[in-house]
């Protein structure tokens, strides 16, 4: 579940793995006696062996009731974070009085595996804004497509288009104000939007679209239909534009 997750950000190439153990040195942070910590850790080392995880060994890392799996990723500055992390609690099930019934008839205390998905949400979101410098692909920006009138006589137009792009599911605003285009464009390139739609008596002339890619790339006289077509393949696929 996490490298799937991890996929789809387009960060799982990033990520190192670390196996965290329990400091046989350092018993007193621990609950449990060795016998159980040497059983469940091996446990461990068989899981990921067979799933051939590249992992590194760090004593002294393990929760105080189990030993973890730590997926790690450096930020911007080159310092390691835990992103994700799956842990085998062999402890507090029994502290908690929980029990299962096993096929042997007899009552048994579980396994719980403590695990995340994509970890904690806001470092998350802090990660791919640093990983994207704010230039988030299509799929994943929070704006996909701004649109612009020139001018009044360009607004229903303007309008038009901005209302099938919504119908369509696309994430777009309308910068509707009386504002001068250039001033348009210079905020909506400031959010890093990967669209904006400049539309003019031109465009509404002959039913089409300026757009105006991040990165000042320009596509003109592109109908509409091929538009939002190229947005889906860009969103479905998770292009990394």
């Amino acid at each position: 579940m996490a490298l799937y997750f991890l996929k789809t950000l387009g960060i799982d190439n990033q990520i190192s793995y670390r196996f965290s153990k329990w400091d046989p040195k350092n018993k007193e942070k621990y609950i449990g006696n060795e016998e159980q910590w040497e059983s469940v850790q091996d446990k461990m080392k068989d899981i990921l062996d067979h799933l051939q995880i590249p992992y590194v060994e760090a004593d002294g890392e393990a929760a105080f009731y189990g030993p973890k799996l730590d997926l790690q990723i450096k930020n911007v500055f080159g310092k390691e974070d835990t992103l994700v992390t799956v842990q085998i609690d062999f402890q507090l099930a029994e502290k908690f009085g929980m029990k299962y019934t096993d096929s042997d008839g007899k009552e048994k205390y579980p396994y719980v595996i403590h695990r995340t998905s994509i970890g904690c949400y806001e470092r998350t979101l802090a990660l791919l804004i640093e990983n994207y410098a704010g230039a988030f692909p299509t799929w994943l920006a929070p704006v996909q497509v701004k649109v612009m009138n020139i001018s009044e006589s360009n607004y229903e137009y303007a309008k038009k288009v901005y209302e099938r792009l919504f119908d369509e599911g696309i994430r777009v605003e309308f910068d509707d104000r009386n504002e001068k285009i250039g001033y348009k464009i210079r905020e909506a390139s400031s959010y890093k939007i990967p669209y904006m739609l400049v539309l003019g008596d031109l465009e509404k002339e002959n039913n089409t679209l300026t757009i105006r890619m991040r990165g000042n790339k320009e596509i003109k006289d592109m109908n509409i239909d091929d538009f939002v077509q190229k947005l889906k393949d860009e969103i479905k696929n998770r292009v990394q534009n």
